[in-house]
């Protein structure tokens, strides 16, 4: 499995959901995600950003790499002035993304089927911006 395709099927199925339709899904590069990210929940009032996947081995006496992967799903939200134009909250948002990514197998070789999602615990980030993270696992070979 490739952890970038690995991303970026998880950011496409993200851009799936429903009651995600046409806000802002960013999949974490090195370089400006930050910026990135800012303009987005300015100009937005919301942004979604895929991480990077990792990779833990669990088979270290064997030439495959086989083992776990972890992705994090970051949901930033400017609760003040997104909820005046009706879009999801970053607790619904991250609630519909727990939903739609357990038991998601993207059509990758080597690629497992993403389970056990959890939602940690909101954070104020300052300037009015909340955020919260989902967090999904699953086993692979790369």
């Amino acid at each position: 499995m490739d952890l970038q395709m690995f991303q970026e099927a998880v950011a496409k199925r993200i851009r799936e959901i429903p009651l995600l339709a046409g806000l802002p899904v960013r999949e974490e590069q090195l370089g400006n995600i930050i910026e990135n990210v800012q303009n987005d929940v300015l100009k937005n009032k919301f942004c979604i950003v895929v991480g990077t996947a990792t990779f833990d081995d669990e088979s270290p006496d064997s030439s495959t790499c086989y083992g776990g992967t972890r992705i994090v799903i970051s949901v930033f939200e400017d609760p003040e002035m997104n909820r005046r134009t009706r879009r999801p909250t970053f607790t619904a948002a991250a609630q519909e993304i727990a939903k739609a990514l357990k038991l998601f197998s993207p059509h990758i070789p080597g690629a497992g089927t993403l389970t056990s999602p959890s939602i940690g615990e909101p954070a104020d980030l300052g300037d009015g911006v909340v955020s919260v993270t989902v967090t999904l696992s699953a086993k692979v070979t790369l």
